[in-house]
């Protein structure tokens, strides 16, 4: 498991979608996540965002054991750890 990959499939995930000017456009809650990219590809879909989510950044909240990290999606469509 990569190290950044904090999910356990029945933890309560948080994910909060900020926009290109660092506003927050989207925030949304739910379980059953295997990865961090299941749990922001769900919440983009919920969002229906009219923007490229390689200009957003994602902070994804594991509420059953209080750990965030935020997150950008390169342009090859990875997922990248903000430190």
């Amino acid at each position: 498991m990569e190290k950044a990959d904090f999910l356990r499939e029945g933890n309560e995930v948080k994910v909060t979608v900020y926009g290109p000017e660092g506003s927050n456009l989207y925030e949304s809650t739910g379980n059953g996540y295997h990865n961090i990219q299941a749990a922001i590809d769900d919440t983009l879909q919920k969002a229906g965002l009219n923007v490229n989510p390689e200009d957003c950044a994602f902070e994804v909240s594991n509420l059953t054991i209080g750990v965030s990290h935020r997150y950008r999606i390169n342009a090859h469509g990875n997922l990248k750890l903000i430190v």
